[in-house]
Order: C-alpha cells, then sequence, then structure tokens
C-alpha cells in the first residue's frame, strides 16, 4: 500500500490538498495520506501531524519569533519520513519549511512532486538550482510557470489551477441578498483581510475606517467580511466590535459573486476573486524590515496575482503605507460614483480567468504525483 506525505502551511494549502487529497483516493482507494494541513485536508482523510494554524506565518522578520517551534517541526517531521518512508512526498508551496523538507527527502531517496510552486519566478531564482536537485517533479498551476522551469531545466508539469473547479458561487446575488437580508439598493462591498491573524490585524482596521468614512457619508452601502477557517469567531468579534459588519463565514464564493468590488489581501484570494471576475482592490502590509527586504529581493511589476497573470495593473495595489484608509475609502468612492469603471475590470478578470486553462487540475495533479511514486519504484 503506497503512502503519500502531504505538507501543507497556509489555508490555500490545505485546500488544494484537500481536492488533491480526494483524487489520489479516486484513483487509489487504499492509499494512506499523511503530512501536515488544515480541516479541508483532515476531512479528506489525511492523518495530520501539524496543522496549518500552528504554520501561520507572514513577512521575513515575523518568522524570527517562530523558530524555536519551525525548528521542533522540522525535526520532527525529518524523523517521521525517516520512520514511515512514504512512497512520494507532496510539499505544496510554503517555501521557507518545504524545501527544506524536500531537500531532506530528496537526499533519503524520496521522490518529492513539488505541488504548486514557490514564487521563484519573482524573488527566489537563486533557489532553481536547488530545486533542480531536489524535486522530480514541479506540478505547477499556472501556464507561465512551465516555461520558466524548461528553461531551467526542472522536469514539470502544468496540471492548470484547482480554483477554475472550485470558485463558483452555489447562489446567485439576489438568493445570497435574500439569506442575508440585504436591500437590493445597497452595494455589497466585501473584506478579505487573510486568513492569518498577524495579517488582519494588519489590514482590518484599515478595512474598516474606510468603509465607515463611506457610511458617514450617506452612502448605501453593506458591508460583509468574509472569514477565513483558520480564525475563530471570537476572534472577529474582537476586532470587528460594534461596526455594521457582517461577518459571514463558509460563503467565500458567493460573498465575492455578490460584491460590487471587494478589499482583498494579497493572496490566493485575488486569484478567487479573479476567477468569479469580482473588482477588487488588493491590499499587502508587513512589517517595515519585511518590506525593505521583499523590496529588494522581489523582481516583478506587481504584487497581486491577478496582476501578475495579466501582466498590467487590471486592479489597484494599496502596498505597505499606501495601504490605509484614506486610500481605501477613496478607491471605493470613485467605483461607488462610476459604477461604469468596473465594467472593464471585470472584462480583464475574465481574461485571467480563462488563461488559467481547463478544469480537472487536481486530477491531472494527482496522476502526476502517482506517476512520480512509480517512476521511483
Amino acid at each position: 500500500m503506497r503512502s503519500v506525505l502531504i505538507v501543507a502551511g497556509e489555508a490555500s494549502g490545505d485546500l488544494y490538498g484537500a481536492e488533491l487529497a480526494r483524487e489520489l483516493k479516486k484513483i487509489e482507494p487504499g492509499i494512506q495520506l499523511w503530512g501536515c494541513g488544515g480541516e479541508k485536508m483532515a476531512a479528506e482523510g489525511v492523518e495530520l501531524i501539524y496543522s496549518t494554524k500552528e504554520f501561520a506565518v507572514l513577512g521575513f522578520t515575523e518568522v524570527f519569533s517562530r523558530l524555536p517551534f519551525f525548528f521542533r517541526a522540522f525535526n520532527r517531521m525529518k524523523n517521521l519520513v525517516n520512520e514511515r518512508r512514504p512512497s512520494v512526498v507532496v510539499p505544496i508551496d510554503y517555501p521557507g519549511f518545504n524545501l527544506r523538507l524536500a531537500d531532506h527527502c530528496a537526499r533519503s531517496g524520496l521522490p518529492v512532486a513539488y505541488y504548486v510552486s514557490p514564487q521563484v519566478w519573482a524573488w527566489g531564482r537563486r533557489r532553481v538550482k536547488k530545486i533542480r536537485r531536489i524535486v522530480s517533479r514541479m506540478i505547477v498551476t499556472f501556464p507561465f510557470e512551465e516555461g520558466f522551469y524548461e528553461r531551467e531545466n526542472v522536469p514539470v508539469r502544468f496540471a492548470g489551477h484547482p480554483l477554475i473547479d472550485l470558485a463558483h458561487s452555489k447562489n446567485s446575488p439576489p438568493e445570497f441578498r435574500a439569506a442575508h437580508r440585504i436591500s437590493e439598493q445597497s452595494s455589497i462591498i466585501s473584506l478579505f483581510p487573510g486568513s492569518r491573524e498577524h495579517e488582519v490585524e494588519s489590514l482590518l482596521p484599515a478595512m474598516i475606517e474606510a468603509v465607515g468614512s463611506l457610511r458617514e457619508e450617506g452612502r448605501s452601502i453593506t458591508t460583509i467580511l468574509g472569514a477565513a477557517p483558520t480564525l475563530s469567531d471570537d476572534f472577529y468579534r474582537s476586532r470587528v466590535g460594534d461596526a455594521p459588519i457582517q461577518v459571514v463565514r463558509g460563503e467565500t464564493y458567493e460573498i465575492l459573486n455578490a460584491s460590487l468590488f471587494s478589499f482583498v489581501a494579497s493572496g490566493t484570494m485575488t486569484v478567487e476573486a479573479a476567477c468569479l471576475e469580482t473588482p477588487m482592490a488588493i491590499v499587502y502590509k508587513v512589517s517595515p524590515l519585511s518590506w525593505i527586504i521583499g523590496r529588494f529581493l522581489v523582481r516583478v511589476d506587481h504584487v497581486g496575482m491577478a496582476n501578475l497573470l495579466a501582466d498590467e495593473r487590471v486592479v489597484p495595489e494599496f502596498l505597505q503605507g499606501e495601504a490605509n484608509a484614506e486610500n481605501l475609502a477613496r478607491q471605493a468612492r470613485e467605483w461607488l460614483d462610476e459604477p461604469s469603471l468596473l465594467e472593464p475590470i471585470r472584462r480583464k478578470l475574465a481574461a485571467v480567468r480563462r488563461g488559467l486553462g481547463e478544469g480537472g487540475a487536481s486530477r491531472r495533479a494527482a496522476e502526476a504525483v502517482l506517476e512520480v511514486a512509480e517512476e521511483a519504484r
């Protein structure tokens, strides 16, 4: 019976890992799945050693305070790898931890099928040499990544993006409004400040202040905060306070589909919003030192993945010092006053979605993982 180690360190990785696990079980029902992930992977029968809640951290300097935990987790995972000897190792993005673990696995003679490429094309080209040495196959989700790895002589397979199958609303906007008692005359502005505590604490106050200023102007708006599965209701209640904001859990795509526009933390959520053609303003903020280090390392013109995929500034980005309530409120006023400005954004986001490929990405990824395991026998 084959065993697959899947290691996801973030909410998005948990989502992709769960879909991968489901497809692996369809192909090989008796397969053993274990590793690190969240509730979605656990629901698909993956035995979890660590939770994504324990792994959640953002920024270069923010990692330092968690180093003792990461050292312990890394050593424990190394020991388990040595004991269990999985048939194939599947790291999902999360390069700070996963590239080190993959290196150990490769040195131990285990095949590595890396799923969802780290953004080495943006900030870590020096890591490509290491990836070439340790990865049996890089399974990528964005079309341009295939050519990048081919040029770098890294075995690669383009699976397509799992969100093509996942990012669909179950309800129409009118149905969502009816379920949450939202008037047809009220414009829905949604907030998605991320899935990590410190990320939300950094971004949410400016978002709340921005929509608050819009309400003070007498505008008819309804604000929906999309709750991340990694954070508790109590956490959100303590941050939202008495602001008239609805916190809605488990309806990410329905919220996006019903929104006039959204304030979104940079990350996977920008791709999800693009898949639903929801106009957005991308917001990103880390510690000053992390920002300085990032600006030194990053070699791309945009931070948001939707803009990177379009190769142009389709949606605005408010980064670091610009990620303040005044700027967000000004952008919101522009869109509320001239909704026609949102139509070309929707068209360009639709083009981004089409560029992500066809459905069935998780199935193709599962097939690629098992091919790597078979080749290593």
